[in-house]
């Protein structure tokens, strides 16, 4: 495990501040930095782990593990995903970005061989979210939606864009889905995910491994929040649903590597742009 919290900021590695925890990130990843906010964290919940013949490039990728009961009460007293059925390991990137022009992410993602999909809980694994956004309500409890929650559904890799319609105080959430691999074909082998939000030409579109798999002649957007940002790691909402029916909930894992944005699909597809740098 590697941990070069005494470096700066472009060192990469772990940190911990205050309540927070995370990774730095490289700037030609893009990002500054990968926080998870609701400190202290479990033991089991992340690795930054260094083995080259396993890394998607580069010399080190991500695990997050996330067990029943893994929900953690927001330190300043906010959001609480113990309180609204919900349990997360998972980082929030910075900088935020603005709803305008082009806005692609990448990243690589492998399932552990022993991964379980939940539905009727949702598991995401890879979501854009928004800040000052509208609001509304799922389940009984109050809710900030989302642009996009890309998650296992059954045995498909689903890219769900969240269209948001209404009054922005009390919102209709339709969610789109749009099927974007097998979960059975993840497992032990790293799947790259990128996909672009188009916001002046009003389009979306989505890759696999280099191959598009969503295109979709819509704007992502109808309401204008103060900003947007990426998340990654493992996310389950509604988590009694999965209970009522099974008893329990299973341990899942998942691996990250190259988690990367810019303004175009070559900055952050390692398929469609070999030369692009690793990001460690």
């Amino acid at each position: 495990m590697h941990n070069s919290s005494a470096c700066n900021w472009n060192c990469g590695g772990t940190y911990t501040e205050g309540n927070d925890f995370g990774l730095k990130a490289p700037s030609h990843s893009g990002f500054k930095k990968h926080a998870f906010y609701n400190m202290p964290k479990k033991q089991h919940s992340y690795r930054y782990i260094e083995e080259k013949s396993k890394a998607r490039a580069g010399s080190f990728y991500q695990r997050f593990e996330l067990r029943e009961g893994d929900c953690f009460p927001s330190p300043e007293g906010g959001w609480n995903d113990c309180k609204t059925d919900r349990e997360r390991f998972e980082f929030s990137s910075s900088p935020r970005q603005n709803p305008k022009g082009k806005q692609c992410y990448g990243y690589s993602l492998m399932l552990d061989e022993n991964f379980q999909s939940v539905h009727p809980t949702n598991t995401d694994l890879g979501q854009v979210h928004q800040r000052g956004g509208p609001k509304g309500t799922a389940g009984g409890f109050k809710s900030f939606p989302p642009l996009i929650q890309i998650g296992a559904k059954y045995d498909k890799l689903i890219f769900g864009w969240h269209e948001l319609t209404g009054d922005e105080n009390n919102v209709r959430d339709n969610k789109r889905e749009f099927e974007l691999a097998k979960i059975s074909d993840m497992k032990g082998v790293w799947t790259d995910i990128s996909f672009c939000l188009d916001f002046k030409n009003k389009r979306m579109d989505a890759w696999i491994n280099g191959i598009k798999r969503v295109e979709v002649s819509r704007s992502p957007i109808n309401f204008k929040p103060d900003a947007i940002y990426f998340k990654y790691g493992i996310y389950r909402s509604f988590v009694s649903r999965f209970k009522k029916i099974n008893g329990s909930m299973p341990t899942q894992v998942a691996y990250y590597d190259e988690v990367r944005r810019g303004d175009s699909v070559e900055k952050v597809d390692r398929n469609i742009n070999p030369y692009l740098k690793a990001v460690d």
